[in-house]
């Protein structure tokens, strides 16, 4: 989440059981210094898990995630992300309970054993980087608890006149000295590849290089994995939280955690979501408002360096080290929705795929690569063989219909609208329900 608000706000990041808000625009360079600690603890049983990075430096704030038909959207510019790896992290409870952290991924620390936040106690985080330095955050509790009653999803109109799906939730009271919710949720959609095809290209021992012309052994072979249907699960990294009035402990009533346009790919077929409810303290809530009034000006800075703020974790040493924590201890509460795209809209069609899935042909080979001498040119598109060699595009048969400026024996569609998994997981989620 810090991460991701720092992407879009240009340095202005979250954090919670804040204190103070000291806001100071950097101009040292040593923006690359700055230390991301990411750390939730619910009253969850489960392993918890802290996240360390760095700020990288002002290009890491304009990641470019346009998707490309010829890529993966599963691995846009993960690479850019700086992660803190081989720290030592630690929980520590105020009844004297250590939880350790192992490195289980690159700055991904995930807690030894199970634990839940208990109610009346306080948690501290403590972080020692590689380089010996040593961080400590405030303590935090548990401030309320709140059930969900329900979530629920009706046809609307939103305010700016747009028809779609809108996601409700209703909540129980609040218990404990805290009146603010805020919100998290995981969005799981069924991908249906629109020009799937039970075969598929097969091709072996190709050497473009070869003369006079390229070798190569090209087969059309039955599908060997799951490549019709897959899912794909979202985060939530949106700031969505609501704050009751001090006269009353009740929950809140059809409050909107999600609006789905009704053209929206991702609701096509099937659609899934699981919302989290978290009772957060004042504090959290104050600087969240902001965060979210910040982010929706639009005035993003872009003309100058990242800001600082001043969060809930200081160096050991009361050195001003450049560090950014995110240690919260909440209540959560959890539910989750399905939905066809057909409770609502069944005499409709589906939303669009969001892709040119046009049908293509082209020559099966190629020039050899290694040949000398003119080739003439040619402004046909690349050869089969080479697009197969790429991992750009599906089969879809036999071109019988002779399709393309330079038809080739064998039709084919880019790679996104034949096989499911560019678009996510032929692995069927545990939760899901049909």
């Amino acid at each position: 989440m810090i991460r991701k608000v720092l992407l879009l706000c240009l340095g202005i990041v979250i954090f919670s059981c804040v204190d103070e808000l000291d806001i100071a625009v950097t101009n040292n360079g040593e923006i690359d210094n700055i230390l991301i600690v990411e750390a939730t603890l619910t009253d969850e049983l489960k392993k918890h898990s802290v996240t360390l990075s760095r700020m990288d430096t002002i290009l890491d704030l304009g990641i470019d995630s346009t998707f490309s038909p010829f890529g993966t959207i599963n691995s846009v510019n993960l690479d850019l992300i700086k992660y803190e790896e081989n720290a030592e992290v630690t929980v520590i409870s105020s009844s004297g309970t250590e939880f350790d952290f192992t490195e289980v991924s690159a700055g991904i620390y995930e807690s030894d054993m199970v634990f839940a936040a208990q109610l009346n106690e306080s948690y501290i985080l403590k972080v020692k980087t590689s380089n010996g330095k040593g961080y400590t955050s405030e303590k935090c509790e548990i401030r309320g608890t709140s059930g969900i009653e329900k979530i629920y999803a009706e046809k609307i109109i939103n305010d700016e006149g747009t028809e779609g799906i809108g996601i409700f939730i209703d909540s129980d009271v609040i218990e404990g000295e805290s009146q603010n919710l805020r919100f998290l949720y995981d969005e799981t959609y069924k991908i249906i590849a629109p020009n799937w095809s039970p075969s598929k290209f097969r091709l072996t021992n190709y050497d473009p290089c070869a003369l006079p012309v390229p070798t190569y052994n090209l087969e059309i072979i039955a599908q060997e994995e799951e490549t019709q249907v897959c899912f794909r699960t979202i985060k939530s990294n949106l700031i969505l939280q609501t704050q009751l009035s001090n006269l009353t402990n009740g929950g809140v009533k059809k409050f909107m955690v999600r609006f789905l346009k009704k053209d929206n790919f991702i609701i096509s077929h099937r659609y899934s979501i699981e919302i989290a409810q978290l009772v957060s303290s004042s504090e959290s809530f104050g600087f969240y408002e902001k965060l979210n009034n910040f982010s929706k000006s639009g005035n993003v800075f872009s003309q100058v360096q990242p800001g600082f703020l001043n969060g809930n974790l200081t160096s050991d040493d009361g050195s001003l080290d450049n560090v950014i924590g995110l240690f919260d201890v909440v209540s959560s509460t959890k539910e989750r929705l399905f939905f066809n795209y057909t409770d609502f809209y069944p005499n409709d069609e589906l939303p669009p795929f969001p892709f040119n899935c046009t049908i293509n042909s082209s020559p099966e080979s190629h020039r050899s690569y290694c040949a000398t001498g003119p080739d003439g040119g040619t402004s046909c598109p690349l050869s089969i063989i080479e697009q197969i060699d790429l991992g750009l595009i599906t089969y879809v048969g036999r071109n019988d219909s002779n399709i393309g400026d330079c038809p080739g024996p064998y039709a084919y569609v880019s790679k996104i609208c034949g096989d499911c998994r560019t678009l996510g997981s032929n692995i069927v989620p545990e939760f899901w329900e049909e």
